[in-house]
């Protein structure tokens, strides 16, 4: 019986990217889609709790799409415990997203990763695949196709590794990302997250009527440190591949932390005499 695989993104069903990672999976698996009815990039880990949810359901080169009018999150709810509900499947597989999400600041911004996270907190192992471009707006990402069919079938002989091997200990899911051009000499280097790839601004323009009106961006940083995926990805040419552990919680800081707790417990017990 074939491994069972939920697979989505947040550039929405239509994505280039999307479709390369499906055809090469498709191959070897049994696999499901669910994915956003279109482009949530930058949506992170978002839930739709104040509207209802529709879903359509169709068939592409025999595989089963659900395409969801909402986040990444909302899509890998309703796969896991509607679609699927009965049946977990063996991993999550989010991407492949147009555009790299390397460092701190792209990895919790990303609806992509967003989608991983949402799964390993929920016990199933996920990866999420990104590549990086260039020279395109990645938030209009619907021509962007060079490079992606080779990205989808790395990115299967990763999801095969994975699936056999399983995944390291304290390992919840896995980032990856491809550089902007794959060749024989790009290695598979594992990194851990830099810290900001973006300096990031707010623009201030003015609208016809006079009134100011604001744009959140950034320019992508020239130097990252050596050994950060973004340092990889866009100065070495590599594929990197950074595990993720959900575990945040530094068990050196609760320990010295914990007199410090003991005293603001003190500080608040004044407040009542």
């Amino acid at each position: 019986m074939n491994r069972r695989l939920l697979v989505t993104n947040d550039d929405g069903y239509r994505s280039f990217g999307l479709r390369s990672l499906v055809n090469s999976l498709s191959k070897s698996y049994d696999v499901t889609v669910v994915a956003p009815d279109g482009p949530r990039s930058a949506s992170g880990l978002a839930l739709t709790f104040y509207r209802p949810l529709r879903v359509r359901e169709f068939n592409f080169n025999n595989v089963p799409y659900y395409a969801v009018n909402g986040m990444p999150g909302d899509c890998v709810s309703i796969g896991l415990f509607h679609i699927l509900k009965g049946n977990p499947p063996d991993m999550v597989v989010s991407g492949i997203n147009i555009g790299e999400n390397v460092s701190m600041l792209e990895f919790f911004m990303s609806g992509t990763v967003a989608a991983a996270i949402y799964a390993s907190i929920h016990d199933i192992p996920a990866i999420a695949f990104s590549k990086r471009v260039e020279g395109v707006d990645v938030l209009s990402p619907d021509q962007v196709v060079d490079g992606f069919d080779e990205a989808g079938e790395i990115a299967k002989v990763m999801v095969d590794v994975f699936i056999e091997a399983g995944f390291p200990r304290q390992v919840n899911l896995i980032n990856v990302n491809f550089p902007a051009r794959l060749s024989k000499d790009s290695r598979v280097v594992v990194t851990r997250l830099a810290r900001r790839s973006i300096d990031s601004k707010v623009y201030v323009r003015k609208d016809p009527r006079g009134r100011p009106y604001y744009w959140i961006w950034g320019d992508k940083r020239a130097s990252f440190r050596r050994g950060t995926d973004a340092y990889e990805v866009i100065k070495r040419n590599n594929i990197s591949v950074t595990p993720i552990t959900l575990g945040l919680q530094s068990d050196d800081a609760v320990k010295s932390l914990r007199g410090l707790a003991d005293y603001i417990t003190e500080r608040v017990r004044n407040l009542f005499i």
